[in-house]
């Protein structure tokens, strides 16, 4: 039985009618489902970015608040460990220098107050006079040393809160408190606030929030916080579990919260999920739209297709940009810190080091040397043999050198025939004869050419640092006995004389 003709485009029997009709059903359901499917991980990438972005804002709050608590915990120790404090330890009567001391550095850090606290919390000097101790548990005497970040409701404030014990027994402690005014890092669609270990939220880039309670579900509450306002509401979305749902006004907001090592406070940053949530919300709609023009053309499925692999070119391309500018940095980070003729590291590289070791030398002892070397004649060999000879003979200075001295040590150019060789871990006695082996080195191995033959040496001022050394006293300590070589005749390592006459009173 024939079906009548409607049109033309429609099957003329009853096998081709159903098979276009199950095609047709086909594919709706595969542009319905694949439809979903690619809205679902557009939601997903944007969700990954957001959280990405928050980790990354909440890591640097927390940078900048833990350098504040370590700035506090530097001053609380400073004044711990002042002069005054022991007098008055020892003779209760030694107050004004005291309080004229507190006062000063209140005054110079910008602190809210300290307190010098004897047993049971008892109040022994404070700055200001009138400040009000705050209710820290210090009078039962729980924590020692302590640092606590707290909301000062009055003030609508967060301050940060030190003590630091004075006495080994912890009979006396310093308490000093310093208030944090910003942690905004100015981030489109991502606001952050902290709260403090009670839950209640001390610092936000939305003043509104100051007091209020994040809520039980991502700020536990302990059993005995008093809530200075009601919590705000949060719940999970219905629609994507990663969203949240803030507020009176339920804005979706993807949550990071992120806890330091003391537990003390916790920082969360809030990313606008509205585009995300109106996308999963409007899902349903998108598929059907997706639907109705895949199934009345073959064109919705093609640019299905083609938006895929834009979206792909796209992040190979990002990919790209990213490896080359990575790629870029490093070489501008070499050009930057490497002497470009001899491949050595340059002043600047080498002053960097000299920083290192001389932290190095001043907190753990570690000794070091330098030797300050300067090629014999260069000027001569500039003139007789040209400066292109006279490059070749750098760069082979150079290689040589790295050769022979160790692997821990820094040879850097300094100047133009100057040279600093950096001898971690080396006394005076033991710097000397790794000089004399480089000096013996570089006078055996001449630059070979195809014409001629350049045999050159190397005069040298070996300094030992000490801990009061600067980079300036060192550099000129190392450069007078460099100046001494030369004028003993050069190709020789020259002590500084208060070297000379240590190791003329030890022979």
């Amino acid at each position: 039985m024939m079906l009548p003709k409607i049109s033309r485009w429609l099957p003329q029997d009853h096998y081709s009618f159903g098979a276009t009709l199950l095609l047709l059903l086909t594919l709706a359901l595969s542009s319905w489902f694949i439809s979903r499917h690619w809205i679902d991980l557009r939601i997903q990438n944007q969700l990954q970015e957001l959280e990405r972005q928050s980790t990354q804002v909440t890591a640097s709050a927390i940078n900048e608040l833990q350098q504040g608590s370590r700035h506090v915990k530097d001053i609380a120790h400073t004044l711990s460990s002042l002069s005054s404090v022991r007098l008055f330890l020892n003779n209760s009567r030694q107050r004004t220098a005291l309080q004229a001391d507190l006062d000063q550095f209140r005054d110079a850090f910008g602190l809210n107050g300290v307190w010098l606290l004897g047993r049971k919390g008892r109040v022994l000097v404070q700055s200001p006079t009138d400040q009000p101790l705050p209710e820290l548990g210090l009078q039962a005497g729980e924590l020692h040393p302590l640092s606590r970040l707290t909301f000062e409701p009055g003030q609508q404030q967060a301050r940060i809160y030190h003590a630091n014990p004075v006495t080994k027994n912890g009979s006396v402690t310093l308490l000093i408190s310093a208030t944090i005014n910003d942690i905004s890092h100015h981030t489109y669609r991502i606001e952050l606030l902290v709260t403090d270990a009670d839950g209640t939220i001390s610092l936000s880039d939305n003043p509104d929030w100051l007091g209020y309670s994040l809520g039980a579900a991502r700020s536990p509450q302990p059993k005995n916080a008093q809530i200075l306002h009601p919590p705000l509401p949060v719940r999970i979305s219905p629609l994507l579990p990663e969203v949240m749902l803030l507020g009176p006004q339920h804005a979706p907001v993807l949550l990071a919260s992120h806890t330091t090592d003391s537990q003390d406070y916790r920082v969360h940053a809030l990313a606008d999920a509205e585009p995300v949530y109106r996308l999963a919300r409007e899902k349903d709609n998108l598929a059907a739209i997706i639907t109705l023009a895949s199934t009345g053309s073959v064109w919705g499925a093609v640019l299905t297709v083609l938006t895929l692999k834009r979206n792909r070119r796209h992040s190979l391309a990002m990919s790209r940009a990213n490896e080359e500018l990575v790629s870029l940095n490093h070489q501008l980070k070499q050009l930057a810190t490497t002497d470009v003729l001899t491949q050595c590291p340059n002043r600047r590289a080498a002053e960097t080091r000299l920083h290192a070791e001389l932290a190095n030398l001043q907190r753990y002892r570690h000794p070091f040397c330098i030797v300050m070397l300067d090629i014999d004649f260069f000027k001569r060999i500039n003139d007789q043999h040209g400066h292109d000879i006279g490059d070749q003979v750098l760069r082979h200075f150079a290689v040589t050198s790295r050769k022979t001295i160790r692997d821990t040590d820094v040879l850097a150019r300094i100047g133009g025939e100057e040279f600093l060789l950096i001898l971690p871990e080396t006394e005076p006695d033991q710097a000397r004869q790794l000089a004399q082996r480089l000096l013996d080195t570089v006078a055996a191995t001449p630059l070979y050419l195809s014409d001629r033959t350049v045999s050159f040496t190397f005069s040298g001022g070996l300094t030992e640092a000490t801990a009061q050394d600067g980079i300036s006293q060192l550099l000129i300590r190392a450069d007078q006995a460099l100046y001494q070589a030369k004028h003993l005749g050069r190709c020789r390592i020259c002590s500084e004389p208060a070297l000379l006459a240590q190791s003329e009173a030890t022979g």
